[in-house]
Parts: structure tokens; sequence; C-alpha cells
């Protein structure tokens, strides 16, 4: 006979705190000794850089879309009922590879952000401090690759004005 899975409760605490007792995102993850704390810090450290590395994905994307697509030319300045309808050749055209691949990782970004709200939430210093040090190691690996996109959306913009 099946018998329903007990599932390990946590103790919620309104301040930070380094005790270990704190629900991580469902019931059944609650790291209560220090070894399930530790695999919990990890984890939420590699999810960190992880982040980091998909807004390198999403800035790589936005340099690639810009620099396959060319803006019209024009000798005036757009009005702003043609920029709030998105007329006028204000926006780049829209190219349904270059979508969904922005919507992946415009997915993935919102993802991440929301499970480290809710691991905010928990005010356990231990996964505050790992998520922080994870996207600055993170920043570390994969920030060259964001500043070079921006670099290359900078120089084709810098171009086109220059014709």
């Amino acid at each position: 006979m099946d018998m329903p899975m007990s599932l390990a409760s946590g103790s919620m605490l309104s301040y930070l705190h380094f005790t270990p007792g704190d629900v991580l995102w469902f019931e059944g993850w609650v790291p209560g000794r220090g070894s399930t704390l530790f695999g919990a810090c990890v984890g939420l450290f590699l999810l960190g850089i992880a982040e980091r590395w998909a807004a390198a994905l999403v800035a790589g994307v936005k340099a690639a879309t810009a620099a396959g697509s060319k803006k019209q030319e024009n000798c005036c300045e757009p009005l702003l009922r043609d920029v709030l309808l998105m007329r006028g050749g204000t926006a780049a055209p829209f190219v349904l590879e270059h979508s969904w691949a922005r919507f992946v990782l415009h997915v993935a970004q919102a993802t991440f952000h929301v499970l480290f709200m809710l691991t905010v939430m928990t005010f356990q210093i231990s996964f505050i401090l790992s998520i922080v040090i994870g996207a600055g190691v993170g920043e570390m690996l994969y920030g060259r690759f964001t500043d070079a996109a921006h670099g290359m959306i900078e120089k084709d913009e810098a171009g086109e004005e220059n014709r």
C-alpha cells in the first residue's frame, strides 16, 4: 500500500539569520543540517553564476540582431506618435528566429530573478551571500562578453550616424 510522503516542515524567521531550517522554494526542500545548508548554498552560488551567463547571452543576442539589421536612414527625428505606434523605422524589423531566442533568454532571466527573490525572502544570510557571491563570480567570468556585446552595438550605432 502506498503511503503519503512525509515532507519536512521548516520555520520562517522574519529577521536576517544563519540558522538552518528555512523552506527553500518547496515544502520538502528544507536544509535542516549544516551539510544540507552547504549544499543549498553551493546550488545558489552556481545559480548566481548561471544568471550572469544568461545575461551575457542576452547581450550577445542583442548585439547579433543589431548588427544584422540595418536601420532606415531618416533625415528627421521620429515623431512621438510614430514611436508610440511603433512605426517609422525606429526599431529593428521583426525576425522570428531572433525573437524566439530573445523570448527564451528573457524567460530564463525572469525565472532566475523570481527564484532569487523567493530565496531572499527567507532572510537566510547564507543563501543571500551565496547568490551575491555567485553573481559576482559570474560577472568576473562573463562580464567581458557583456561589455564586448555592448561595445559592438555602440560601434554599429556610431557607424550608422557617421553615414
